[in-house]
């Protein structure tokens, strides 16, 4: 095998990362339409198109052990859609952020969430790449039902 074709064989580790960002984005800023097409932001309450909105971490993306946390059967989310001016300029509104959570599934869960931050998570390329298949899958499933 020569170095040109080994090369294009290995997957490329931060693509896998960044499709994988893009796949749950998407599936959580569409997940859980009202009628009229719109999605809340999460801290604020304000209604927008899902395509107007960001993928608002509770706990920073740089905290790779909860950066994908979106866990549907503990009801564990460490994403939920967010408007711009809450994610991008009121800094991700995270004492908002984490006093929803406990709101929507039960006291303790935003420090849940918090403490498995700090926790050491390394994902193999091969997991980040079932995750992104997961939720792009998620996505389709949307438009399908």
């Amino acid at each position: 095998m020569t170095k040109k074709s080994y090369y294009c064989k290995v997957v490329k580790r931060s693509k896998e990362i960044k499709k994988l960002d893009k796949a749950l984005s998407k599936y959580v800023r569409f997940s859980n339409l009202d009628k009229d097409g719109l999605q809340e932001c999460y801290t604020c309450g304000c209604k927008k198109l899902p395509s107007q909105l960001h993928n608002g971490h509770f706990v920073t993306r740089a905290k790779y052990s909860t950066r994908w946390l979106y866990d549907e059967e503990n009801d564990l989310y460490n994403c939920k859609p967010q408007c711009p001016k809450c994610n991008l300029f009121m800094q991700g509104m995270s004492w908002a952020y984490g006093r929803r959570l406990d709101q929507d599934y039960g006291e303790g869960t935003a420090e849940k969430i918090v403490q498995m931050s700090n926790q050491t998570r390394k994902f193999s390329t091969a997991e980040i790449i079932q995750m992104q298949e997961l939720y792009t899958k998620k996505y389709k499933d949307l438009w399908d039902a």
